[in-house]
């Protein structure tokens, strides 16, 4: 199936793989803003029982991260869905400038 959508399937592999890492860092900075107000609770603890405490919702959270589909699958979701398509940017060949001979009289 991917290797219809695209006639290198390399390319088709590395586009998906973006958009898994994208997915992926979305998901752990929402994991990491959920769980923040629990690290400062762990960091500066009110009492000396706090900063032992596990704290279920925590838990909770990070339970709920775990059971989520994974960011490869999304994307390869996505990908078959048509959620999203890529599109190769031509290299630009340059050609290396070169200095005109100058003149290697000293001009005395």
């Amino acid at each position: 199936m991917l290797r219809s959508a695209h006639a290198n399937l390399y390319e088709t592999v590395v586009a998906i793989s973006k958009r898994a890492r994208q997915i992926h860092e979305e998901e752990r900075s929402e994991l990491e803003e959920k769980l923040l107000p629990y690290k400062e609770m762990i960091r500066n603890p009110a009492s000396e029982s706090e900063s032992d405490r596990i704290f279920p919702e925590q838990i909770a959270i990070s339970l709920e991260f775990e059971a989520r589909e994974k960011a490869s699958h999304k994307a390869v979701g996505e990908f078959l869905g048509g959620k999203y398509d890529y599109t190769l940017e031509k290299a630009v060949e340059t050609k290396p400038v070169q200095a005109e001979d100058e003149d290697e009289t000293d001009g005395d």
